[in-house]
């Protein structure tokens, strides 16, 4: 590509105001100043999608932020002038993307992404080489008019961005697979998106911009991107699980999540389907009396979340949901028939494909869908304290993984297993030859049990999905987040394993909850399930002081039975 540096000298242009007085009938004048010179060369710049971080432009200009007045007795504000740079497609500037300087700033480089961005949203045409007209807009005040510098004009071709998709990425900002979807690439980008109970996630645009919450407290669907230098936070979901029909809108910056919780089938068919997170779909068996076309109708009621209701489930608005038009091809919001093929007589499975934006199908297959694993909400670890019973037991945090976790009490002398059911002895895993008491892998019904580690209080974290097993020691239990302070604060045990308890002075409000940091480590803690009372490992921070009365508090926690309070 070509690297082209223009140099633009800008003289401050201001325009005579009255700025202050020393007596009634005295006024004092801000001094004029010469129009601003861009100087600058006018070589083509070629923007390569290969090298997004290469610089493209560079822009400078002379310091106009201090002004001289009419009374020298008068002091001069420094840094008085506010330079914002335009960029149009038209010479008449009819419409311009801006970037305002900071004080005392006097240079501004672009990258390849970030000039093919600001092209972008000029509707520039990728792989066209087209003008691009710069100027820099200085401004005294807002009763001030502005003055103008003259115009460069550069020849500059875009590389081509597709902005019709939205890429929806995880809490640590990598591609899902799962996508949005902007058919009028007007930054209005919808879909379905099977999302976990307060799952964390951003967009990212095709030309990079990466979107989340504006990072401002109770603001939870105002949005924010990574262009505005501003503070910027994950978006996240509602704390219910299910299926959410996402939009996000990046003109008005606002986002929104509908939850279904359920569909309902008309015509021909007569039922409630049922939600497959993983898979984004949803499913309804039954028996088909013979091959050919049915017909269908899909309805349910959904509830809208929005800027208006934030997370709260009792604000949310009760919002009817359809599907209509050709099976390949569905309409969203619609209401009318649908024509299913049906393949063969016998067992028929109906599923409703909501992974790809850019066409919704539904489709009927012959036999049953292939059964989803069963996710138990416990684990049950007999043997581990003493005597073989179902006392303790850790608690699902992850069902996208079958993650479960808690913090246990270990004193056993010959290992424990882990139970699926209680009283439940034939359903059980235990631990793979070569694994030790602290970490290893997990096999069903095997000979043996997992090896016990030294008597003491650990983290168990254990997967069904990986099969696999952690512990770790604990040695210090700390809270931090009330009344949003965040600095780690060390709490007693007490003589009932996993109990610790702190007295709390609540003074103000606790926007993010409360997290219990284990051994003053930030990647080991404890949050809220959603429920009140309820902890679990690795979630946002639990509630339950906001409605508290400010004073004094007893927080106790149990980190084996993943509870916690507060009493007088």
């Amino acid at each position: 590509m070509k690297h082209i540096i223009y140099n633009i000298a800008i003289a401050a242009a201001l325009t005579l105001t009255a700025a202050g007085c020393d007596k009634d009938g005295d006024t004092i004048y801000a001094a004029g100043a010469p129009e601003a010179q861009l100087d600058g060369k006018t070589t083509d710049i070629v923007l390569d999608k290969d090298n997004l971080d290469a610089l493209a432009l560079t822009i400078y200009w002379a310091d106009n932020g201090e002004i001289t007045l009419s009374d020298p007795r008068v002091a001069a504000a420094n840094d008085a002038v506010t330079n914002v740079i335009q960029f149009a497609a038209d010479a008449e500037f009819g419409t311009t993307v801006d970037e305002t300087m900071a004080s005392g700033t006097c240079e501004r480089q672009y990258t390849c992404k970030e000039l093919n961005s600001l092209l972008s949203r000029l509707g520039y045409e990728g792989n066209v080489k087209a003008p691009v007209y710069i100027r820099v807009k200085s401004s005294l005040g807002d009763n001030v008019a502005p003055t103008y510098s003259n115009t460069l004009t550069v020849n500059v071709t875009p590389y081509k961005i597709d902005m019709t998709i939205g890429f929806y990425l995880n809490a640590s900002q990598e591609d899902t697979g799962s996508i949005l979807y902007s058919p009028e690439s007007n930054g209005i980008y919808t879909g379905f998106i099977g999302a976990g109970g307060w799952e964390n996630w951003w967009l990212r645009e095709g030309d990079s911009t990466i979107w989340g919450n504006d990072g401002v407290t109770g603001t939870a669907f105002v949005m924010g991107n990574s262009n505005t230098g501003d503070e910027v936070w994950n978006f996240w979901y509602p704390g219910l699980a299910g299926c959410y029909y996402t939009v996000v809108n990046t003109q008005i910056n606002e986002w929104s999540a509908l939850l279904i919780p359920a569909l309902t089938l008309g015509g021909d068919l007569s039922g409630e389907m049922t939600f497959e997170r993983k898979s984004n779909q949803w499913v309804y068996t039954f028996n088909a009396a013979s091959a050919g076309t049915i017909n269908i109708t899909i309805s349910g009621t959904g509830k809208q979340y929005n800027a208006a209701t934030g997370t709260d489930d009792a604000a949310a608005i009760d919002t009817p949901v359809s599907f209509a038009g050709d099976a390949n091809s569905l309409t969203w919001g619609n209401s009318g028939s649908i024509a299913v093929n049906i393949p063969a007589a016998g067992e028929t499975t109906l599923v409703l494909d909501l992974n790809d934006p850019r066409a919704y199908t539904v489709y009927a297959s012959a036999g049953a869908p292939e059964p989803q694993p069963t996710i138990y909400p416990r684990l049950y670890l007999s043997g581990v304290y003493g005597d073989w019973t179902f006392d303790w037991y850790v608690n699902l945090y992850d069902e996208d993984n079958l993650n479960y976790g808690a913090a246990l009490p270990v004193n056993s002398e010959w290992g424990y297993r882990i139970y699926t059911e209680v009283d439940n002895w034939g359903d059980y895993y235990s631990m793979v030859d070569g694994g030790n008491a602290y970490e290893g892998q997990l096999v069903y019904a095997g000979e043996g049990n997992v090896a016990a580690p030294d008597p003491g209080f650990y983290l168990f974290d254990i997967s069904l999905g990986s099969l696999s097993y952690k512990l770790t020691s604990i040695t210090k239990v700390s809270y931090s987040g009330l009344n949003d302070d965040w600095s780690l604060t060390e709490m007693t045990p007490t003589e009932q394993p996993g109990v610790y308890t702190a007295h709390v002075v609540k003074s103000a409000n606790t926007p993010w909850g409360v997290k219990i940091i284990l051994n003053d480590n930030w990647d080991l803690y404890f949050g809220g399930n959603g429920t009140p009372g309820q902890l679990a490992l690795y979630q946002n921070g639990f509630e339950g002081d906001n409605d508290l009365e400010n004073g004094e508090y007893i927080l106790t926690v149990d980190l084996a039975h993943c509870t916690y309070s507060y009493s007088k």
